[in-house]
């Protein structure tokens, strides 16, 4: 298939466009975005597969916005023997018309129309490879699906065959498998599912089976029911023998069990008369445990008393001799007190004579650090006014220097471009006088100057010859560039306040100087005034300092103190004194601390001692009054039950507990003998198999009745002549399903005997599909480049460099770049006459620039047969496709309705052509030629 022309009318963004496309070779349509590329080919895909009737979402998303206009859509194809033109409308006055040109002229329209297109394509046009060898936009380019196509298939056995090798038509090939394909569907289905005969054939045994199992297994039911109905009466006999005998054993057991029981509840009463007993004798004992535990309680609660009485007289006589330390401990305080004090006073004053001497030392110091900071801070308001007054920085001496040199480059052009004129006087000759461009120049005999013409030029010999030079157009336009560029130099000058370069740069040397004081100022302020941050600061410490100092010294100036009025022994000296005192007086402080610690220690003896005494006074009255209430507690007790009574009711009711206990284990041993846990055992069990007994004679009964019902029913059925009529059916539908089988059989082994030769044959095409992409894809690579095809014409492997990756693995780059051969490839291979146009939507948007010069060669080298495929790239970004010398380029512009248009603008089709069999055609060209005529 050939497209040679489309043309869109009120299609999404296009108003009236026709674009003509070279039939072979590469058409690239740039354009911006929105401009109607991609418009292009979805108005194919809907002028081939959407009748004018549809509405679907593509027709509808198609339809202009805010026009009341259907969109329309008209190509001009050729595909196998036809050659016509199509066009169709949707939504607004549908209509389709084709006009066929050859090989024989047709008209039609409608439905009609529509059919016999649907009908040409089907029979020329490889609808498969037509979508396998289109990149849409916002898609990858990657692999093709090539496996399978009829006309690549086609073109590939030929190649395998070689140049005069006879090779079977696999066409031929092809009708013979699906023969056999057709006679294989008749018994099964593509998945492997049985049908038709071999369905057929198969439900019937399948039924026949069914029918033969349920008639033998209704006869083996009946034979199973004779003999459960004879098990069923000898189990109801035996049964009833069982139940005789169990009830006169029911009886036995339950007359001991009533006997049994009268006994179990005299021991029971036993038993608690026993528990009753032993509580009380419990009681008595604990309460004369605890009449034991008070006595001794009293007798404890005494010697604590007397124990505490004792110790409080033992500490009042420590507590003396603790008072007597305490007061000696306070006398010597006093007196190392009063000592540290005179110490301490000595030691401040000669600290206060070293302080006076030390602030006159530094009152000098920064008196002289004030001189120098107001030095450098009048420094640097001069250097600051001197940086204002400049107008001239780096970046406009930068701006202007480019001025300069391009003022300096244009005059070089101009006056290496421009034309010479030479004047020379012969030897021999007198001295010449001439007057160029108003200036006297005198020429000497044998002497000579050379005049470049980049202006015009007025030379004269005065009263005998004028003459005016002018160059040519282009010395004019470069003198006029020398004169632009000297004018924006002396207009940049006089923005900036200078008269020229110089005088820029000189200013621009006393900004420098300026701001190189500036930062010496800065410097030696930063140095003077470190520690203090600014000069008031500075001021302050000094007044500070003054401050400190004695009327007579804070009178002078600045000026009048100096280090010198304090010399460096006096300071020593009073340094000496001063830290003598300072020892004396640490001395007598650090006696008068130890003295001080000694009274605090005796305090705190004193007073521990008065803690322990409160302490002991305290426990000792405790201990006296717990002794008293335990007693007049005991006293209490035994005058409400005397400690005689207690013991006597204690002994009696232990007595009396034992006495019921041994009743009561006599009784239980009795009893025990007789083992009622066991009969009662028994008792339980006899009556469950009274239960048990009774129910199964019920089962027996009713699976009686059940089963002696089913055998009056199948002496009806006639289970014996239906089960043999089933055998019958099922020997006929064995034998039928034999033979079925057998041909079903064949046939599966005749298809894939024939499909395995085919798939031999196809592997035999991957040789020459992967020796043609090799040859496209080694531009782009490079000569060591390999790659590994599939049977269904796939790249699985390349190896570059000896180095094998995995077409997965690769970069998107790489993959688009050999997805775009192996279309490129395939178009190459296949006959031009049932070739399809490979279309490009805006691919290689992963391709770097060098990779994309190389495909560049590719596209040249795949369409530059003769002959060769049509192939059309739609791109926003024409870069990426400059280096495609074959291709013929057509720039598309937006296409708007004519009340959108520019008054100057024709309101009539934009067309755009591109024929590269023209003769004007080169690569790289843009042909606008007439529109060819269209049928109709």
């Amino acid at each position: 298939m050939r497209l040679h022309r489309i043309r869109l009318r009120d299609f999404r963004g296009v108003h009236d466009r026709e674009v003509s496309l070279a039939e072979h070779g590469v058409t690239v349509l740039q354009g911006d975005n929105e401009v109607g590329k991609t418009s292009t080919l979805v108005a194919l895909d809907l002028l081939f597969d959407a009748a004018d009737s549809s509405r679907r979402a593509e027709i509808r998303a198609a339809q202009p916005a805010g026009v009341d206009a259907g969109p329309e859509v008209e190509a001009e194809v050729s595909t196998g023997p036809y050659r016509f033109v199509y066009r169709k409308r949707w939504l607004r006055r549908p209509r389709t018309e084709l006009h066929v040109t050859s090989p024989a002229p047709e008209q039609l329209t409608g439905a009609d129309a529509h059919a016999r297109v649907t009908a040409i394509l089907d029979e020329t046009m490889d609808r498969a490879l037509w979508r396998g060898l289109r990149v849409e936009q916002n898609s990858v380019v990657g692999q093709a699906e090539l496996g399978g196509q009829d006309a690549l298939t086609r073109a590939l056995d030929r190649a395998a065959s070689g140049p005069g090798a006879s090779r079977a038509d696999p066409s031929a090939d092809d009708g013979l498998i699906e023969r056999a394909a057709e006679e294989l569907r008749r018994y099964r289905t593509p998945s492997g599912r049985a049908t038709g005969e071999l369905r057929a054939a198969e439900v019937r045994l399948a039924d026949a089976e069914a029918e033969e199992g349920r008639c033998r297994a209704a006869l083996e039911a009946v034979e199973r029911d004779v003999a459960a109905r004879d098990r069923l009466d000898a189990d109801a006999a035996a049964l009833k023998a069982r139940k005789h005998a169990h009830t006169a054993e029911v009886t036995g057991l339950e007359d001991t069990w009533a006997a049994l029981q009268s006994r179990l509840r005299e021991v029971e009463a036993a038993r608690q008369h026993a528990v009753l007993a032993r509580e009380r004798a419990d009681a008595a004992r604990e309460r004369r445990e605890a009449r034991d535990a008070l006595i001794a309680a009293v007798e404890d609660e005494a010697g604590a008393a007397a124990r505490a009485a004792e110790a409080v007289a033992a500490h009042e006589a420590e507590h003396a001799g603790a008072r007597d330390e305490r007061d000696a401990r306070r006398a010597a305080d006093t007196a190392a007190r009063a000592r540290a004090g005179e110490a301490r006073r000595a030691s401040d004053a000669a600290e206060r004579a070293v302080s006076a001497a030390r602030d006159r030392a530094e009152l000098a110091d920064l008196a002289e650090r004030l001189r120098r900071v107001d030095e450098a801070a009048a420094g640097l308001a001069a250097a600051e006014r001197a940086l204002a007054a400049g107008t001239v920085d780096a970046d406009d001496l930068d701006e202007l220097e480019d001025l300069a040199r391009d003022v300096v480059r244009a005059e070089a052009a101009r006056d290496a471009a421009a034309a010479r004129v030479e004047l020379a006087v012969p030897d021999g000759a007198g001295e010449l006088t001439l007057v160029v461009d108003g200036e006297t120049v005198v020429l000497a005999p044998g002497g000579s100057r050379t005049l470049p013409v980049a202006v015009s030029r007025a030379l004269s010999l005065p009263g005998v010859l004028d003459v005016r030079v002018t160059p040519g157009l282009d010395d004019a336009g470069r003198d006029d560039a020398v004169r632009e560029r000297s004018r924006a130099l002396a207009e940049a000058c006089e923005d900036l306040g200078v008269a020229d370069l110089e005088a820029a740069r000189a200013a621009r040397r006393d900004a420098e100087d300026a701001a190189r004081r500036a930062d010496e100022h800065r410097a030696a302020l930063a140095r003077e005034l470190a520690g203090h941050g600014e000069a008031p600061s500075l001021r302050t410490a000094h007044d500070a300092v003054r401050s400190r100092l004695p009327d007579d010294v804070t009178s002078a100036t600045p000026a009048d103190v100096t280090p010198a009025d304090v010399t460096p022994a006096d300071v020593t000296e009073l340094r000496a004194a001063a830290d003598t005192a300072r020892a004396d007086a640490e001395d007598a402080a650090h006696r008068a601390d130890e003295a001080d610690a000694a009274c605090r220690s005796a305090e705190d003896t004193v007073r521990e001692a008065d803690t322990r005494a409160a302490v002991l006074a305290e426990r000792a009255a405790e201990a006296r009054h717990a002794h008293t209430r335990r007693l007049e507690e005991l006293d209490a007790a035994r005058a409400a039950e005397p400690d005689a009574t207690l013991a006597e009711a204690e002994t009696t009711r232990l007595a009396r507990a034992r006495e019921a206990e041994r009743e009561h284990e006599a009784m239980a041993a009795a009893l025990a003998d007789d083992d009622p846990d066991t009969v009662e055992a028994r008792v339980l069990n006899a009556r469950a198999v009274a239960e048990r007994l009774a129910g199964e004679g019920a089962r027996l009964e009713r699976e009686h009745a059940e089963t002696t019902g089913r055998l009056q029913a199948a002496g009806l059925a006639g289970w014996h002549d239906q089960l043999a009529a089933a055998e019958l059916e099922l020997d006929a539908a064995v034998r039928e399903h034999a033979a079925v089988a057998r041909r079903a059989a064949a046939a599966r082994r005749l298809h894939e005997t024939l499909t395995r030769h085919r798939e031999r044959v196809r592997r035999s095409y991957v040789a020459p599909f992967r020796a043609q992409v090799e040859r496209l894809a080694r531009i782009v690579f490079g000569p060591s480049l390999a790659l590994e095809i599939d049977e269904d014409l796939r790249i699985t492997h390349r190896t570059l460099d000896g180095t094998t990756v995995p077409f997965g693995a690769l970069s998107s780059g790489a993959q688009e770049q050999l997805g775009l051969c192996a279309r490129l490839a395939c178009a190459a291979l296949v006959d031009p006459s049932e070739g399809v146009p490979v279309v490009i939507d805006d691919a290689l948007g992963h391709s770097d620039p060098e990779r994309l010069a190389r495909l560049g060669a590719v596209f040249t080298a795949a369409t530059s047969a003769h002959g060769a495929a049509q192939v059309v790239v739609l791109t926003c970004t024409p870069e990426r496709y400059h280096g495609i010398g074959a291709a013929t380029i057509v720039p598309l512009a937006p296409s708007r309705r004519p009340g959108e248009r520019a008054a100057s603008e024709r309101s009539g089709p934009d067309v755009v052509h591109a024929a590269e069999d023209t003769p004007a055609a080169t690569p790289g060209t843009v042909l606008d030629l007439p529109r060819a005529p269209r049928a109709g």
